[in-house]
């Protein structure tokens, strides 16, 4: 992906200055069960911190980026171009579930393509669940992503860290997951947010009604099942409260276990998400 160049100014220098110090600062530090060390790559780090305290069978963990300025990695579908974060438990112990939370994203646009992407620092939410809650627990995962500015890098980790029942909350680490953890849309319509109706218009494409009360900023994305190669909602009409959307339905698929396209309508720092069943006339049929 292309990206326009940045104006040479002091302040991508100070931010890398800042970086490579957390960085230093972590390297140096003893080792906490809260987080591992950073993973430096091209234009940021990643690491995974844990508030370290069951609550409701669960632990409170994340995968955390840092970036560069000027520099972007991508939400659960990158949009037109880019590379989401591929995240998989390569070992355990004690692990029922895990749980992947992605809070609401930007749309980006390079002049070439339409992206939906995390820019300067995010946080991942994941709820880990034991199997025993009254054992430690341990979570190693593999995560494989892009991270973009001028040009596209991709970047890998192996993370894990250990989980005790008895621990004291790490407070940092959960101010930084809780952050973010409200940032991820809520399910449904909301005052202020409503996904109104999801048609088809007979000409290729999907039609996406929403009310945004007062959303001069309001934007819609889409996720598609496996496989899908979509692009991202076009704003056709706003009038007043009510939005209308086209996503085409070029590149849609479904799966056995997935025919859910999932949008998530953003205005006004709130986020909600609303599951659409894909019909099967939706899919273009291959000769």
């Amino acid at each position: 992906m292309t990206a326009a160049t940045n104006s040479c100014s002091t302040g991508p220098m100070i931010r890398t200055l800042v970086i490579s110090l957390v960085l230093l600062l972590s390297a140096l530090s003893p080792g906490r069960a809260e987080m591992t060390d950073w993973v430096e790559v091209q234009g940021g780090a990643v690491r995974l911190i844990s508030s370290d305290v069951l609550q409701d069978g669960h632990y409170l963990a994340g995968l955390e980026f840092l970036m560069e300025r000027g520099w972007h990695t991508y939400w659960r579908y990158p949009g037109e171009a880019g590379i989401p974060p591929q995240i998989s438990v390569t070992g355990s112990e004690n692990l029922k579930a895990l749980e992947i939370l992605y809070p609401a994203p930007e749309r980006y646009d390079d002049g070439f393509s339409q992206s939906i992407v995390y820019h300067d620092g995010i946080v991942l939410p994941f709820r880990v669940e034991p199997q025993s809650p009254d054992q430690e627990a341990r979570l190693e995962i593999e995560v494989f992503f892009g991270i973009c500015k001028d040009i596209c890098v991709p970047g890998e980790a192996i993370l894990a860290l250990d989980f005790d029942p008895r621990a004291s909350e790490d407070t940092l680490s959960a101010r930084l997951i809780r952050r973010d953890l409200d940032a991820v849309p809520h399910s449904g319509a909301h005052d202020t947010l409503k996904v109104s109706s999801v048609s088809s218009d007979g000409s290729g494409n999907i039609v996406i009604e929403t009310s945004v009360a007062g959303g001069s900023d309001a934007d819609l994305f889409a996720a598609a099942p496996e496989g899908s190669f979509i692009g991202l909602p076009q704003l056709k009409d706003k009038s007043g409260d009510k939005a209308v959307w086209h996503l085409s339905k070029k590149g849609l698929a479904r799966t056995d276990d997935d025919d859910q396209l999932r949008l998530v309508l953003t205005s006004g720092g709130e986020a909600i998400e609303h599951l659409e069943a894909i019909p099967a006339d939706w899919i273009s049929k291959k000769p």
